[in-house]
């Protein structure tokens, strides 16, 4: 492989961004947001003096990426780009600054209503969103109260999320570990404070769709064992469930958390589902129709915020095929993340995030770099699980410091049990809801047992840990990733910007 090849290949990327520039758009807005990010936490989680000096250091990265993409094109292209790195500047900053200030007033009010309730007994009403232990839930209270909160029981309550609830408690703010940063963790989640309950009033009908799907969920409770269906309503829901702690870890070591979570693999398959429903028909009613069932799905299982990702980019795409267009996967997906980043600078912080993000970016290139393979399921099962993985590993990297080495056999394992398992479990459970027959979910707990038993085991494998510098090791690894896709991936050689760039 010669260097003009290269050559040619970074000049075609380039100039296909001088044609895009809504994608150059996007990288500069994302880097000045992420610079954004941390001047607000310093600003108000650390309390320091706004000033310009910080201003400036904060905005070197975005400064940087500006100048970097300025001297590659001079001299890759030798194209004149200070018009473009101007206005694409301009316009950044024109979007930023706005999202970015009405970001630190919201989250300053909420901060101040937190502090003026600190160490008080208050009434808060509001609904539940989720659990997040035994004893502990999120609780989102009405205008002008304490925006999110952990609420906290003594004793093991009887509610659950969607309802609506009249709640006496002592506010109190969040404490750090001596190894864990606690305050901040919640800090970056939007939840700034503890509210210790004493007393508490819950009807049903606070949110309609979590009632809707708690309904569903106790149809699986009452039909199958524990862990069997906390396991199932994950996989099929994504909420978020209690285990024993000794499975919870278990599920941690073995590299499959993420299958029992609300993401874009359970928008996929809505979307296949409605497609079956419609006849894979592409007319108006048919897309509205799907459109329809993926954020009814989402609004149903939480909005997180892989979903909304997710349900986003679908949205878009069948939007462009009402329009008779097909949309670019990889553009689509970077043009949702600039705007939830955006909307909430903070997302940049959401593990759970990033890894949707970094996998559906490594499943709409790498594989095509292996179109040579012939074995199907070396394409259909292997390939886009060990994709997943190596996208989402610097990841893992640099938040853990962290590699699980049975993260690749349990996903290509569990993966195709997860996708039949959700059908037969849908299935069961919706009929469950008009007569009772346990027997429908003999084959989902069969699936599930066969889950449970590979996550003990595999479990027993001891994550690597890595000893060097785990951001400067993720880096590395995306960066080679990035090498590897360039240059491996298939591009025709009539591509009018691989003959633009033989021109230079």
């Amino acid at each position: 492989m010669s260097l003009i090849y290269v050559k040619q290949r970074v000049c075609a990327l380039l100039l296909f961004f001088t044609d895009y520039k809504v994608l150059l758009t996007c990288f500069t807005i994302l880097s000045l947001v992420i610079s954004s990010t941390n001047l607000l936490q310093r600003v108000i989680f650390e309390g320091e003096r706004f000033s310009f000096s910080m201003v400036l250091q904060y905005w070197l990265p975005f400064v940087i990426i500006n100048i970097f993409f300025f001297v590659s094109y001079r001299l890759f292209c030798h194209v004149h780009f200070f018009a473009t790195f101007l206005k694409t500047s301009l316009l950044s900053i024109l979007l930023v600054l706005p999202c970015t200030y009405l970001q630190f007033r919201n989250i300053s009010k909420n901060i101040q209503n937190v502090q003026r309730f600190t160490d008080k007994n208050v009434w808060i009403l509001g609904t539940v969103t989720s659990q997040e232990k035994s004893n502990t839930y999120l609780f989102h209270s009405k205008a002008k109260g304490l925006g999110n909160s952990l609420v906290r029981f003594s004793k093991y309550p009887v509610l659950h999320a969607g309802q609506k609830c009249k709640i006496k408690g002592k506010v109190v703010q969040p404490k750090s570990f001596e190894d864990f940063d606690y305050r901040e963790y919640l800090f970056r989640k939007g939840i700034y404070s503890i509210v210790e309950v004493q007393e508490y009033e819950c009807i049903d009908n606070g949110n309609v769709f979590l009632e809707i799907r708690y309904k569903l969920e106790r149809v699986v409770e009452m039909a199958l064992p524990e862990p069997e269906a906390s396991l199932l309503i994950g996989i099929m829901f994504g909420s978020k469930r209690v285990f024993q702690s000794d499975f919870n870890t278990a599920l941690s070591n073995s590299g499959v958390s993420h299958v029992i979570a609300a993401s874009g693999y359970n928008v996929a398959l809505i979307a296949q589902g409605a497609n079956v429903l419609t006849g894979g028909s592409s007319k108006k009613g048919a897309v509205l129709f799907k459109i329809l069932c993926i954020w009814v799905f989402s609004m149903f299982s939480g909005l997180s915020l892989s979903l909304v990702r997710a349900s986003t980019m679908t949205t878009i795409s069948l939007i462009a095929l009402l329009f008779g267009r097909e949309s670019n996967k990889a553009a689509t997906l970077i043009l949702c993340i600039t705007v939830l980043m955006l909307l909430n600078h903070f997302i940049i912080y959401d593990v759970g995030f990033l890894f949707s993000f970094a996998s559906v970016i490594g499943l709409s290139f790498l594989p095509k770099c292996f179109e040579s393979v012939k074995s199907k399921f070396v394409k259909e099962s292997v390939l886009p699980t060990l994709t997943s993985i190596l996208f989402t590993l610097p990841i893992s990297i640099i938040f853990f410091g962290k590699v699980s080495v049975i993260s690749l056999l349990s996903n290509i394992i569990i993966l195709p049990i997860v996708g039949s398992t959700i059908f037969w479990g849908l299935g069961s459970t919706l009929l469950n809801l008009f007569v009772p027959l346990k027997i429908l979910f003999v084959i989902p707990y069969i699936q599930l047992n066969i889950f449970k038993q590979f996550v003990l085991v595999s479990s027993n494998i001891q994550m690597v840990s890595i000893g060097v510098n785990g951001t400067l090791f993720g880096v590395v690894i995306y960066l080679l990733l990035f090498l590897f896709c360039l240059l491996k991936y298939p591009v025709s050689q009539t591509n009018y910007y691989i003959l633009q760039s033989k021109k230079i």
